[in-house]
């Protein structure tokens, strides 16, 4: 590595905060890689003794002193985990640069202000952005992650998109954040089908060979049987879709009828339910998993937290505390990984055959676990 001019080296460190995530910190990785081609030396943690370290993270033993840190964020929710981790840092390494960023950051930044003194960074980091992600920091990590697009052009009112990245701009040279010897992409963008490259896209995905999902799902109501082919050209496993308003009424179950057309068999439908919708009720949540169960597919229910609060356990105004904990309890202990399964006859037994059969066992489920947990005390 040929170190800039002129450039005094110094000692970064990056801490991921003790909450759980099922992929690493991407911006990190990138800003390792930023540092890093600046002939910085770059040390990382996970902030919580490596209780959550899913993938083999490089742990160090800490150095004396750093010049620079930086703290990522992740959901609202996080809040008092990332506090704790700020304010630790700010302790230990008093002269040290605090940079903290991140989702939480950008959505909420003056509660980071009022509780640690620190100005979030918001948003995006152009000079890390365009940097290929240091994967050595986590040997274990079976995948390449990156965006072929960043943004979205809808403004959905439950999404945090909007404000993290408010604009939609593409980005050509997402190859470079792909490290040939993973077996699987990752992609993180938030509408793919939006891309002027989307065909470009396809063709390279076809030339490195790779299975790849979109994590984040493909807009139901962009998908058309043109781009359905294209998709069965490559290795996409397996093809998500969300059914989160009404807006994709009509558009879902005709793409997911597309698709089983082409061929695809692994199809999956995030379900987003408790959100500020004025629509997003108990009755349109069955109508929803219902629908996409006659259609024989997985569904996927996400209960929403708020993005402008720190409250872990928010309530819509069109939802009550227990029919939410007996979804949930249903899709604990009823579906592994919180999937609804394609069996038509025992969804129909654990949900009903409408919307007031399913309040009615919702809430009987409710019961049982709150007797249960009376009996146990």
């Amino acid at each position: 590595m040929i170190l800039k001019r002129h450039h005094k080296r110094k000692n970064i460190l990056l801490i991921e905060p003790g909450y759980e995530s099922h992929y690493p910190p991407l911006g990190l990785m990138k800003i390792s890689t930023w540092h890093k081609n600046k002939g910085d030396v770059v040390d990382f943690i996970k902030d919580n003794n490596n209780n959550h370290d899913f993938f083999g993270s490089n742990q160090v033993k800490l150095k004396k002193n750093y010049d620079k840190i930086y703290i990522t964020t992740l959901f609202t929710y996080h809040a008092i985990t990332v506090i704790e981790s700020i304010k630790h840092f700010q302790s230990q390494y008093p002269h040290a640069e605090i940079k903290v960023g991140g989702i939480f950051a950008t959505l909420l930044p003056n509660v980071i202000k009022e509780q640690t003194g620190i100005n979030p960074h918001l948003g995006l980091l152009d000079g890390a952005e365009h940097v290929a992600p240091d994967y050595s920091l986590f040997p274990k990590l079976r995948c390449s992650i990156t965006f072929t697009s960043r943004g979205c052009k809808r403004k959905c009112m439950f999404c945090a998109v909007r404000c993290h990245e408010p604009q939609f701009f593409i980005k050509e040279d997402w190859e470079k954040d792909i490290d040939i010897s993973k077996e699987r992409i990752i992609f993180w963008d938030n509408n793919w089908l939006f891309s002027p490259r989307f065909v470009t896209d396809v063709e390279n995905l076809k030339r490195l060979n790779k299975i790849f999902d979109f994590n984040q799902g493909l807009d139901c109501r962009l998908f058309d049987k043109e781009k359905a082919k294209l998709l069965s050209t490559v290795r996409i496993k397996p093809l998500r879709f969300a059914f989160d308003n009404h807006s994709e009424e009509g558009y879902i179950q005709s793409a997911i009828k597309t698709a089983e057309k082409i061929g695809f068999n692994d199809i999956r439908v995030y379900v987003l339910y408790n959100s500020e919708d004025p629509n997003d009720t108990p009755d349109y949540f069955f109508y929803r998993i219902n629908e996409l169960n006659k259609l024989g597919v997985l569904s996927y229910p996400m209960r929403y937290r708020s993005i402008n609060s720190i409250e872990n356990h928010f309530v819509s105004p069109r939802w009550e505390k227990p029919i939410l904990r007996a979804v949930k309890l249903c899709l604990m202990f009823f579906y592994s990984y919180g999937m609804i399964r394609r069996n038509r006859e025992a969804f129909t037994a654990l949900f009903g055959k409408n919307a007031k059969e399913f309040k009615e066992k919702m809430c009987k489920i409710y019961e049982s676990d709150k007797k249960k947990k009376k009996k146990n005390k």
